[in-house]
């Protein structure tokens, strides 16, 4: 494959995960989540150059695409594990939506990079008007607020605080 004809599969593609990312990062940034445009962004097109590089490879290496697949599931897996945060002691955890949110981002990509932009632009936004809605119902009906930024405190800042108090 050409550098020309590389550029032409890849620019499109990744016109799709830039359009979804943003998305999925301004739904994420309008309501106050951690994981906003970038991460978003970046988590869509990672998954998008990870599914599309096994076509790239030289024509007598054997892949295996579904694994790939599979590896990016679960190394997003770890990222969204980042994202999730015991708040305001053990009876709440903060940051479920947002691990989600980087979850679907990652399918998006996984989809674009299959060739399915369209599909993959279409799914992203019926999702932010499904969530969208759901938050609206959840706020009226259910009385649920945003919940409120946590600041990590880092372990010599925590440190610090226990030797003053002692």
């Amino acid at each position: 494959m050409s550098n020309l004809e590389l550029l032409e599969l890849i620019s499109l593609k990744m016109f799709f995960s830039v359009i979804c990312g943003f998305i999925v990062g301004y739904e994420r940034e309008t309501n106050g989540a951690s994981a906003g445009f970038k991460t978003q962004i970046l988590v869509c097109i990672g998954s998008m150059l990870f599914t599309v590089m096994p076509t790239l490879l030289v024509a007598n290496t054997t892949t295996d695409s579904v694994r790939i697949i599979g590896q990016i599931i679960t190394g997003v897996g770890f990222l969204g594990a980042g994202a999730i945060m015991h708040g305001q002691g053990l009876d709440k955890v903060i940051g479920l939506t947002t691990a989600a949110w980087i979850w679907f981002i990652a399918a998006i990509g996984i989809l674009i990079g299959l060739g399915y932009g369209p599909a993959a632009t279409f799914t992203t936004i019926s999702l932010v008007v499904v969530i969208t809605v759901a938050r609206k119902i959840e706020r009226a009906y259910f009385n649920k607020e945003m919940p409120k930024k946590i600041e990590a405190i880092s372990m010599k800042a925590e440190t610090e605080n226990k030797k003053k108090a002692a």
